[in-house]
């Protein structure tokens, strides 16, 4: 079996996030989807088989200065 690792700087999401999340469509930490989203870093998630996927992921106002650990 492969593990799957994410570059350093790229942290793994939670493994229950929202799909529109992971592709920029809503807001990473709360889901607001009617705000102006801005780019919030990015996130890894596995894929099956093997290796990581990196999502860049988008933040709303509120959240905008919050970055994923």
């Amino acid at each position: 079996m492969t593990v799957a690792t994410a570059p350093p700087d790229v942290p793994f999401a939670d493994p229950d996030v929202s799909i529109v999340r992971l592709h920029g469509e809503a807001c990473y930490w709360c889901g607001a989807a009617h705000a102006t989203l801005t780019p919030a870093g990015s996130v890894a998630t596995p894929v099956v088989g093997g290796g990581v996927r990196i999502w860049f992921i988008v933040a709303c106002p509120e959240h905008q200065a919050r970055r994923p650990r």
